[in-house]
């Protein structure tokens, strides 16, 4: 192994607000009080896995029009505000800096590997502070990736970024069919961050947390 792709939500970090919350001050925002909360929330859902390229207006715009609505001028307004109010509640899991402050040290090559619309997990990846360890930013949004894990073609452009052969490079995330079905469908190699019994069923290794991440990293991995 000589680089290594991180997933984001779940794994090094994400939002630790309540996402309905945010979901209410949307659906409050956009004064859609006919749409019943539930129903809201599932749309916004929806349209937040879709695949290609997208971000927090695009799928507002798209949860508008399936309810017959239009959007207003003042949608680009409202969609600053609200990634500005996400970003407050984003926060990284323990041990995520150390471990990328050891591994940039190390001259390990890193790739970030996310799903989700670009505005958001880059406003993220920023209130974090992580950007500036990652050789490569993929993010399925990007009209430039647009490509969801476990899609091939997102683990193919980090492979390319990071100048090496899927065999040298190893997948770490907390999704077992994103991130480590995908990676490992890719020829990379996987680590779970999760439980033992789940990632069993892949035959990967897996770990309760970065800190023991880094550990496995350093003696499995020689990273």
């Amino acid at each position: 192994m000589r680089a290594v792709c991180f997933d984001l939500d779940g794994t090094l970090g994400g939002y630790a607000g309540d996402f309905n919350a945010f979901l209410a001050l949307l659906r409050a925002e956009l004064m859609l009080y006919a749409c019943d909360m539930n129903s809201f929330a599932g749309l916004v859902r929806e349209e937040l896995a879709r695949d290609g390229a997208l971000t927090l207006e695009r799928v507002l715009e798209r949860v508008l029009g399936r309810l017959d609505q239009r959007p207003t001028a003042e949608l680009p307004g409202l969609v600053d505000a609200a990634l500005g109010a996400y970003a407050e509640e984003v926060r990284a899991a323990p041990g995520a800096s150390a471990m990328l402050q050891r591994l940039e040290r190390a001259g390990v090559p890193l790739a970030l590997v996310s799903n989700g619309p670009v505005d958001m997990q880059r406003t993220a990846l920023r209130a974090l502070g992580f950007e500036r360890y990652f050789r490569a930013v993929l993010i399925s949004g990007d009209p430039d990736v647009a490509a969801r894990k476990p899609a091939a073609r997102i683990f193919s452009l980090a492979c390319v970024a990071l100048e090496a052969s899927p065999q040298e490079v190893l997948m770490a995330g907390d999704n077992l069919e994103a991130d480590i079905r995908g990676a490992l469908d890719y020829g990379l190699e996987a680590v779970f961050v999760g439980a033992d019994a789940e990632a069993a069923r892949l035959g990967v290794p897996a770990v309760g947390g970065l800190e023991p991440l880094d550990a496995l990293l350093r003696e499995r991995y020689g990273l």
